[in-house]
C-alpha cells in the first residue's frame, strides 16, 4: 500500500527539521573548534614548561607534588606532555582541538552506554553523537569563561581531561553492569584508567565522582559487584595519594589563608553559603536558558520515544530516590568544595565544568522523567511535539550566547591575534639570542576579543586578561621573561 501524500509531506518535514537542526548544531560548534587553529600558549603553559626545564623531567613531578598540587595525572600532561616544554608553541592548537572532539565523543559514549546498555533503549551511534553535539553546543553558548576551558592548554588539561575521564568511566561501568561485554574484566580495567583521571586530575571532578560511584554501588546488579570493588580499591588508593600530597595543603592555605575573616567560621555557614552560590549561578540568564533548553530537549526526546512505541523505561521508587539524591549531591558538591577551600564562590574556570555536568545530567534526568510521567501529561505538550518550537528555542539560545561572539572573533580578530603573537615570539627569541636585556612589546591591537582572546578593553567580566601588563611589571611579563630567558619584558601603554 502506497503512503498517502500527507504522510509523505510529514516525513519530508521531519527530514528537513532533522537536517536543519544538525546544520544549526554544526554552525554553533564550528567557530569554537576553528578558533583553536589560532590558539596560543598562556601563563601556566609557559610556567610549567620552564619549571620542567628547571627541575628536570622526573624532579618536576615530585616538586609539584610536594609544593603545590596533588593532581599528579594533570601535572604529567602539563609538564611532560606540554608542547611548550619542547619549544613547540603551536602545539597547543591541535591538542585543544583534539580535546574538544574527544569531549564531544565522550558525552556521546555516555549517552550510548546509558540508553543502549543500561536502559535497553534503541540509540544508534549517530543519535548519541548528535545528542552530545546539542549538549556541547549549549555549553559553548553559555560557558562562564570559555577561554579557560577550551583554549588555555593547562586549563583544558585540568578541567576537560578529568571530566572526560568521569564520562568514559561511567559509560564503561554501565557496560560492565548491564551491557554484558565479552571481556568484562578488561572493560573494568579500562574503566579504572578513566576513573583515576577523574579522581586525581582535579578536586572538583573528584567530589562530583563520589555521588556517581555511590549511585553505581546502589544500582549495579550483583554480577558486577566484583568489578565495583576493583574500582573502589583503585580509586581509593589513587585518591589517597592525591589527598595526602603536601602541595595540596600548601595550595589550600595560599588560596584561603587563615587570616581571612570567615575562614575560622566557615563550617557554621558552609551549607547556606554554598546554596547561595548555587542560586546565583543558576539565575544567570544564559546559564538558566541553556539548562532549560537541555531540560526541554530531554523531555521532548523522552516523549518522542514513547510516541514512537518504544518501551517505557520503568524505575522503581527506591531507584528514583537514589537518582535524585545523587543528582543533587553531584551539583551541590562543587559549590560546597569551593566555599570550604577559598571561602568563596567557585572560580570562573571551575564554573565551566560545573555547567557542562549540569547540562548532561539535566537532559538525561528529564528524559527519564518523561518516561515516568503520566502519558496524558506528556501528551499535553502538543506544541512541543513537532520539534519546531524546540528548534526555535535552541536557535534563540545560540544567538544570545557566545556563538555570535565566537563567529565575530573568528572572522575579525583570530588571524591578526595569531600573527601578532608570532611576531612577539620572534622578537623574544631574537632578544635571547642576542643577549638583549630589555624588550618592549606593543599591546595586542585587535578589533574584538572575548572567547579566545579575553581582553579587558573589550569587556570587564572576564576572569583574567591574556595580554602583557603595561609597563615592566606583571605576572605574564615575568612568565615570558623566565621562559624566553630575557631579563626584562615590558609592554607599551595600551592603545585606545
Amino acid at each position: 500500500m502506497m503512503p498517502s501524500l500527507e504522510t509523505l509531506k510529514q516525513a519530508r518535514l521531519k527530514l528537513l527539521l532533522r537536517l536543519g537542526l544538525r546544520l544549526g548544531l554544526l554552525l554553533a560548534l564550528a567557530p569554537f573548534l576553528l578558533l583553536t587553529a589560532f590558539n596560543q600558549p598562556f601563563f601556566d603553559d609557559f610556567r610549567d614548561a620552564y619549571w620542567t626545564r628547571q627541575h628536570g623531567m622526573a624532579g618536576v613531578q615530585s616538586w609539584l607534588y610536594l609544593t603545590w598540587t596533588g593532581r599528579y595525572t594533570s601535572t604529567v600532561f602539563m609538564t611532560w606532555l606540554n608542547p611548550v616544554t619542547y619549544g613547540w608553541l603551536g602545539g597547543v592548537k591541535p591538542i585543544t582541538a583534539g580535546l574538544f572532539i574527544v569531549q564531544w565523543l565522550s558525552i556521546a559514549h555516555l549517552i550510548r552506554a546509558l540508553f543502549h546498555s543500561a536502559l535497553r533503549v534503541a540509540c544508534s551511534r549517530g543519535t548519541a553523537f548528535w545528542a552530545a553535539g546539542l549538549l556541547l553546543a549549549l555549553f559553548c553558548s553559555a560557558a562562564p569563561a570559555p577561554f579557560s576551558f577550551l583554549y588555555w592548554f593547562c586549563g583544558a588539561v585540568a578541567y576537560q581531561v578529568p571530566i572526560i575521564g568521569l564520562l568514559n568511566f561511567t559509560a564503561l561501568a554501565l557496560r560492565v553492569g548491564w551491557g554484558r561485554p565479552a571481556r568484562p574484566w578488561r572493560t573494568a580495567a579500562w574503566a579504572c584508567v578513566w576513573l583515576v583521571l577523574a579522581l586525581v586530575g582535579n578536586e572538583l571532578t573528584l567530589v562530583q565522582a563520589l555521588p556517581v560511584l555511590a549511585l553505581l554501588g546502589y544500582c549495579l546488579p550483583a554480577t558486577a559487584r566484583p568489578q565495583l570493588w576493583l574500582w573502589l580499591a583503585v580509586g581509593g588508593a589513587a585518591t589517597l595519594a592525591a589527598v595526602v600530597a603536601p602541595g595540596n595543603w600548601a595550595r589550600v592555605v595560599a588560596m584561603a589563608p587563615p587570616t581571612d575573616s570567615l575562614h575560622t567560621y566557615r563550617w557554621l555557614v558552609l551549607g547556606p553559603r554554598a546554596a547561595y552560590s548555587l542560586a546565583l549561578f543558576l539565575i544567570k540568564p544564559q546559564i538558566l536558558l541553556s539548562l532549560l533548553a537541555a531540560a526541554g530537549a530531554g523531555w521532548w526526546a523522552g516523549g518522542w520515544h514513547r510516541r514512537t512505541g518504544g518501551p517505557v523505561v520503568s524505575v522503581n521508587r527506591r531507584q528514583w530516590w537514589g537518582i535524585i539524591i545523587a543528582f543533587g549531591a553531584m551539583h551541590f558538591a562543587g559549590f560546597l568544595l569551593f566555599r570550604y577551600i577559598i571561602v568563596g564562590a567557585p572560580l570562573m574556570r571551575a564554573q565551566n565544568e560545573i555547567l557542562l555536568v549540569m547540562l548532561i545530567s539535566t537532559a538525561l534526568l528529564t528524559w527519564l522523567a518523561a518516561q515516568q510521567a503520566d502519558a496524558s501529561l506528556v501528551g499535553r505538550f502538543q506544541w512541543f511535539r513537532s520539534g519546531w518550537l524546540p528548534t526555535l528555542l535552541l536557535t534563540g539560545v545560540f544567538l544570545t550566547g557566545h556563538v555570535p561572539e565566537a563567529w565575530r572573533e573568528l572572522l575579525t580578530s583570530a588571524a591578526s591575534f595569531d600573527a601578532q603573537m608570532q611576531a612577539r615570539y620572534a622578537v623574544l627569541r631574537a632578544a635571547h639570542r642576542d643577549g638583549q636585556p630589555t624588550v618592549t612589546l606593543p599591546p595586542l591591537r585587535l578589533p574584538y576579543g572575548r572567547v579566545l582572546i579575553p581582553l579587558r578593553q573589550f569587556n570587564n567580566d572576564i576572569e583574567f586578561d591574556i595580554d602583557l601588563t603595561p609597563g615592566c611589571e606583571g605576572n605574564i611579563n615575568g612568565v615570558m621573561e623566565r621562559y624566553f630567558e630575557v631579563s626584562d619584558v615590558c609592554c607599551e601603554g595600551r592603545s585606545e
